[in-house]
């Protein structure tokens, strides 16, 4: 679970407070904030500055307070430790122990930074959100906090099978059912007997590209084909190919073919 988390300051200050929870929170800083007043189960805590790029890891079974004097512009992720060990139980991993908070210290993380960022245009447009991009962002984190921030630190192994026949043409069936990618790594990896992690793992294996990737090519691709068709309105493209409206189509297909659907066409016509 994700959120974009937003304020302006008001001049004299803006409490928080986060509940305890059986997880962990990423609160990943895209503002610059000053040092101030902070508390974990009610005690004060000293907390650094926090530069923008950077990012708090919280136990959320401590209860959280602060009182913030600048705007904040936050990209916090919610990371729960059945989720954790779910993760590890897939990869067949020893158990990690906790996560390590540095209580009010921030940590300097390219991975988390970038991890972050991609999620930013999800939370501006969530009716062009990509489930299975977003099924892969969240993968990737619990991948990279496994293995970086746990007390004992886990090494994935490298992976090099791929998928079975029957079950590649299963999860391409599915997901070209599904062209406008509203179907998630759970159930293509139920599909085909195999847990979500070694799914994601096999796809990639099998076809070179992850499953988000893969589809969001045999849609521009579909794109391509009907725009040679005059009669079709780029509004009627935009929907048989899964996006949400043509601004949406229009900025993905100018984004990967370097030309607007309307420029592509009038090329080819």
């Amino acid at each position: 679970m994700a959120a974009r988390v937003r304020w302006r300051d008001s001049g004299s200050g803006t409490p928080s407070r986060l509940d305890c929870n059986n997880g962990y929170l990423v609160c990943l800083q895209r503002r610059d904030l000053p040092a101030g007043p902070y508390w974990i189960d009610g005690r004060p805590t000293p907390r650094m500055p926090i530069s923008s790029g950077q990012f708090l890891l919280l136990d959320l079974n401590e209860e959280h307070a602060s009182l913030n004097y600048a705007s904040v512009d936050c990209v916090s992720i919610y990371c729960s430790r059945d989720a954790l060990n779910r993760f590890q139980e897939e990869h067949e991993l020893p158990p990690i122990g906790q996560l390590r908070s540095a209580r009010g210290i921030a940590f300097e993380d390219d991975v988390i930074r970038n991890l972050g960022e991609c999620l930013v245009p999800a939370f501006e447009w969530p009716e062009t959100a990509n489930q299975l991009f977003v099924d892969h962002v969240a993968l990737a984190l619990l991948a990279h906090l496994t293995g970086l921030y746990g007390e004992q630190p886990a090494v994935l192994r490298p992976f090099r099978g791929g998928l079975s026949p029957w079950q590649e043409r299963r999860a391409k069936d599915i997901l070209l059912t599904h062209i406008d990618g509203k179907v998630g790594l759970v159930e293509l990896a139920r599909e085909c007997g195999l847990s979500r992690s070694h799914f994601a793992r096999a796809f990639r294996t099998a076809t070179g590209l992850p499953p988000h990737k893969w589809l969001l090519a045999r849609r521009i691709e579909l794109a391509q084909e009907l725009l040679r068709n005059p009669k079709l309105s780029l509004k009627e493209i935009a929907i048989r190919c899964g996006f949400t409206d043509q601004s949406h189509f229009t900025r993905v297909f100018s984004r990967l073919m370097h030309a607007s659907p309307g420029d592509w066409r009038r090329l080819r016509l």
